[in-house]
């Protein structure tokens, strides 16, 4: 029986890997005509600015013809037949003139009309393929781990019950990731593609522009560089595996308030020490998760951080002195708290401690205390 549903499994996993890919696919060629919308989208723009432009001076002539038509026909005494003849010729060329431009305004005004209706359900079908993508993801984990240990335990409720809570945490971390590529270095780069084709066209029309285009060019290149950097650092750390945690979160902390202008002090007690890597990582994630929430929601000027090692625990505290809020309402509602229920969640999957305290107007206080009994070295 467990082979048979061993070899279900395995279909089932083949078929939904399948599935994967193709959603993959909607989703990148939904990017490619997104962006494709985009630059029609700008030069439409363009078109319906200088369309404008042309109709507004066409209206003046009109205008004119007219007034002089309607004088000519008061004084026709003075006109010869030609004269009258050519005046209305000209008159009725420019009321044919303006109407075609105002006719072709039109057009453009419903296409541009059009595109942003295109733009906007496209960007529709984006959101729901990434969020299907990551439906998927859970499920393919779930049949790789979860059932499969359900399959060989017999307390496999409360073993499944955990492999959700890290597969929900680690789809959050994919989320988040995915988020600020596509917010940061996918975004430039597609710039940097669009500013290239310009130089590429500036090299035929006027290549004494060509250098200075080059230039910011490389400037934005260095600075996606350092978006890119930053998000791998994010990701994992490299001081954390190589230092330990207290380098990566004061590195963490020099970045943060580099980006929010929000002064941290980092604070020290007790021996410091190596911990199991998972223990590392779960410490860094959730200052890093503390430290999101004061920059979103604390409106604060300043954070202390702690981190105290003691025999048994090791603590970290995260102290802001912003806005407060209702924590006991917080934990109540995880919809609209996912980040600190997150937290929580991750402290008691190491069997540790988990307590906020925050007052309106005066700030907020978040402790963590991890068991510190599985070692992995004291520094040297």
């Amino acid at each position: 029986m467990t082979d048979q549903l061993g070899a279900i499994i395995k279909n089932t996993l083949k078929a939904i890997e399948s599935g994967k890919e193709e959603i993959f696919l909607i989703a990148e060629t939904s990017r490619a005509e997104t962006q494709r919308l985009v630059n029609e989208l700008s030069q439409l723009k363009i078109d319906i600015k200088e369309i404008i432009s042309q109709v507004d001076c066409q209206d003046k002539v009109e205008r004119r013809m007219r007034q002089k038509l309607m004088e000519v026909n008061r004084s026709y005494q003075k006109y010869t037949q030609k004269e009258m003849m050519d005046t209305y010729t000209e008159a009725k060329d420019a009321q044919v003139k303006l109407q075609l431009l105002q006719q072709k305004e039109v057009q453009l005004r419903k296409r541009r009309d059009d595109l942003e209706r295109s733009l906007t359900q496209m960007q529709v079908t984006i959101e729901r393929a990434q969020n299907l993508m990551t439906q998927v993801s859970m499920a393919i984990s779930l049949l790789q781990g979860g059932v499969v240990e359900a399959l060989q335990t017999q307390n496999h409720e409360q073993r499944v019950e955990m492999g959700l809570r890290v597969i929900k945490a680690q789809e959050e971390e994919r989320r988040r990731v995915a988020r600020e590529i596509h917010d940061g270095p996918a975004q430039t780069l597609a710039n940097i593609v669009l500013r290239l084709e310009i130089a590429e066209r500036l090299l035929e029309l006027d290549p004494s522009r060509v250098k200075a285009e080059l230039k910011d060019l490389k400037n934005l290149v260095r600075a996606n560089l350092q978006d890119i950097r930053r998000i791998i650092f994010d990701l994992r750390p490299m001081a954390l595996d190589d230092l330990g945690i207290v380098p990566a979160i004061s590195k963490y902390l020099g970045n943060f308030q580099e980006n929010y202008g929000i002064k941290c002090e980092l604070l020290i007690e007790g021996r410091e020490r190596r911990l199991l890597p998972a223990m590392e990582v779960a410490l860094f994630r959730l200052v890093q998760e503390g430290m999101t929430n004061v920059a979103k929601h604390a409106h604060s000027d300043k954070v202390d951080i702690s981190l105290i090692y003691r025999e048994d625990w090791t603590i970290a505290k995260i102290r802001d002195y912003g806005k407060g809020f209702d924590a006991k309402s917080a934990m109540n509602s995880p919809g609209e708290h996912f980040g600190l229920v997150g937290m929580r969640e991750r402290v008691e999957m190491f069997s540790g401690l988990f307590s906020i305290h925050s007052t309106i107007g005066k700030g907020t206080l978040i402790e963590l205390s991890i068991p510190s009994n599985q070692e992995g070295g004291t520094t040297t």
